[in-house]
């Protein structure tokens, strides 16, 4: 089943640059690698914060994007240039995922009822 992290990180003084640089490496991976990632979108809403908003079709994709090799160093700088990192998943990742994601102090929150579906039958070329 699909799941969305919604991720806040607060970038230490002075890390801002790396940071960037490895976020914008991070997302390259998944663009080319990942055709289970559905959305990974990233925003810096004020100075030293990023939001980032992931979308998985299911924990196997996720769980590939964590075990990707291109991946690892860049999520790692990431996850190094952080004073603070707030995840909030919604959805219902299994106990595998589960347990990957204690490591970015996870919460998990319920959606608005009917609020968030991925449709099985999207068109990423559809006109509509």
């Amino acid at each position: 089943m699909a799941f969305m992290l919604k991720i806040r990180w607060e970038i230490a003084s002075g890390q801002a640059g790396g940071f960037k640089s490895n976020q914008e490496a991070l997302c390259k991976v998944m663009q080319d690698d990942h055709p289970g990632v559905i959305c990974y979108h990233v925003d810096y809403p004020e100075e030293n914060v990023s939001e980032w908003v992931e979308i998985y079709a299911n924990d196997d994709a996720f769980r590939a994007h964590l075990a990707n090799e291109k991946g690892k160093e860049p999520l790692g700088a990431v996850v190094g240039a952080c004073d603070k990192i707030i995840c909030r998943c919604f959805g219902s990742p299994d106990d595998e995922s589960r347990e990957i994601l204690k490591a970015f102090g996870t919460t998990y929150h319920q959606t608005g009822a009917n609020a968030f579906v991925v449709n099985p039958q999207a068109d990423k070329d559809s006109p509509v």
